[in-house]
């Protein structure tokens, strides 16, 4: 119950322009305090995560495994005969690293990239103007539309490249609206575990691909079915968009409040849901009058959620993913242990990607448990040392003429790279996509969603259309200059990167804010005004002054 000390809120009500409806907050929420407690999961919200919940979460989901379906599909079909013969006949040098070095076959691959980024910048307008649901319509349809295109390509590359810039437009609009889709249906207890489901559907499209293309290699047009199974989870998407409904955050923010309410009722399995709604709709007004989230994003309040939204898709692509995921028959097409010849390769990407997916499905059932910073700065050790480890294995192994390497080296690459594959699967991989899609205010959401996936596409574009020549020319340097990324990105997360487990999206832009190091850039002097929600976890988490945290309490009553 709220203190007799504390001013109750005024009885106001919130008109939604568009369609007259008016909604007055609930006579549970009595105070501003109980607004901040409700925030901070102090008073039961009874968020429970319902059947209906999971259901549309996972649909969601499919946004990355368009994404994921993409970079295990490609690496695969680019190594088939008739496809290679075909399209990029240059391939096929006898050198260990060489073996793919050519600039057109790695076009091919990093356009869907660089169309992704530039798509995503109109997804952010069409996805906070028209809603979430209409950009999985629009991802859905793209990704159809590519598969088709690429699956029917002959001898030219014009159907091909067209394809892959519908699958980038599919991209773009697919990875900015699961994870804002998913973030603002989840419960706040369980966000992060249903927000990884994103990244599961990734790695869970790339297995899924790197299987088809075993199977589908055994004929001499079998890259015309890989290519053409991509249309089945853009049908998923596209249905998705179509059935699933809108999320409440979406809906109040345009204003439609009735039909957010039933929404939020039937995804959390009760009626019971005012305090949930009533902090949902009280962001929202806050926000009202506001600036363009585009300029809001870059004012000196947002500047820790701006380099946090750049900063975590670039050190997630800088790992080298991309180029293990992508053209992992082609790392290893070299490696014999499995076999001579394609399929072997083959054999060796679907182990490889297969125990990321396995990390990725356990992350899903501890990122509640355990934290995000634990897992990023675990990921990143791992990662750093396996990668380091790659290195010395080619540098001792694969010498200067080198066309394979020997069996017990074949052996260590594939068990490094798997534990690499593991550390990317339980750390950068989710909590990569995760935190930047916790962190901003409702005004600036969308935006930041859009600059987070531009990152991750152009530089994965950039990983992509680079890797081969630089495996080539940096040899089994290429592993190096991915693992000193990992290095870094250990000194990132433990200073920079705030921990966000348990923290309901709606405080999560105050309470990155009050981190013991961004409020130093937030604030004048660090020192954080009283006007802002400060609360009891935030001040054991940044280890603020508790007069303080009480003054900022203290404003709100």
């Amino acid at each position: 119950m709220a203190s007799k000390m504390e001013k109750p809120i005024e009885r106001r009500s919130v008109t939604a322009a568009q369609t007259g409806q008016e909604y007055v907050p609930s006579s549970k929420i009595r105070s501003a305090a109980d607004i901040e407690r409700a925030a901070a999961g102090v008073i039961d919200v009874d968020a429970k995560t319902t059947t209906y919940v999971v259901l549309a979460c996972i649909i969601a989901a499919s946004g990355g495994v368009l994404f994921g379906y993409d970079g295990g599909t490609t690496g695969g079909v680019e190594s088939m005969s008739q496809f290679s013969s075909w399209f990029f006949p240059q391939t096929g040098s006898s050198s260990f690293y060489c073996k793919y070095n050519n600039k057109s076959l790695q076009a091919y691959s990093a356009i869907m990239h660089f169309t992704g980024s530039l798509a995503s910048i109109p997804a952010s307008y069409f996805t906070q103007h028209w809603g979430r649901k209409g950009s999985m319509i629009i991802a859905g349809t793209a990704f159809c539309i590519g598969a088709v295109c690429q699956a029917s390509a002959k001898n030219t590359f014009a159907p091909l490249f067209l394809g892959r810039i519908f699958w980038g437009i599919g991209v773009g609009f697919g990875d900015h609206c699961a994870f804002i889709y998913t973030a603002e249906m989840a419960p706040p207890r369980w966000r992060g575990r249903l927000n990884t489901i994103v990244q599961l559907g990734t790695i869970g499209g790339i297995v899924v691909a790197n299987a088809i293309n075993i199977g589908t290699n055994k004929w001499i047009a079998g890259w015309r079915i890989s290519l053409g199974l991509a249309a089945v989870p853009g049908s998923i998407l596209l249905l998705g968009g179509l059935f699933l409904p809108e999320t409440p955050n979406s809906l109040v923010e345009r204003g439609y409040l009735s039909e957010a309410k039933s929404v939020l009722q039937k995804v959390r399995g009760t009626k019971d849901v005012d305090v949930e709604f009533d902090t949902i709709v009280l962001a929202n007004e806050a926000l009202k009058g506001m600036e363009n989230p585009w300029r809001a994003i870059f004012r000196r309040r947002n500047r820790p959620q701006l380099v946090l939204a750049i900063a975590m898709p670039f050190f997630q692509q800088w790992s080298g993913v991309n180029g293990v995921s992508f053209f992992a028959p082609q790392i290893f097409a070299g490696v014999n242990a499995l076999g001579s010849g394609n399929q072997g390769s083959l054999i060796a990407a679907v182990i490889v990607n297969g125990v990321q997916l396995i990390a990725t499905i356990i992350t899903v059932f501890i990122v509640d448990r355990v934290g995000r910073r634990t897992l990023l700065i675990s990921g990143s050790v791992l990662g750093f040392a396996a990668e380091i480890a790659v290195a010395v294995v080619f540098a001792v192994a694969a010498g200067k003429n080198a066309v394979n390497l020997p069996f017990g080296a074949s052996i260590a690459a594939i068990v490094l790279i798997g534990l690499y594959s593991i550390s990317f699967g339980f750390g950068w991989g989710p909590i990569g996509w995760l935190i930047p899609s916790e962190i901003h205010d409702l005004n600036t959401r969308a935006a930041g969603q859009s600059i987070t996936v531009f990152t991750q596409l152009v530089s994965g574009a950039t990983v992509t259309q680079t890797f081969l020549n630089m495996l080539c020319s940096l040899k089994y340097g290429i592993y190096i200059f991915f693992g000193v990324w990992q290095f870094i990105a250990i000194f990132f997360t433990y200073f920079l990167v705030p921990e966000t487990r348990g923290v309901p999206i709606e405080e999560c832009a105050n309470f990155v804010r009050a981190h013991k190091v961004w409020r130093h850039i937030t604030y004048p002097g660090g020192v954080v005004p009283q006007n802002e929600v400060v609360t009891q976890m935030q001040r054991l988490s940044v280890n603020l002054p508790a007069e303080q945290a009480a003054d900022g309490a203290a404003s709100k009553r």
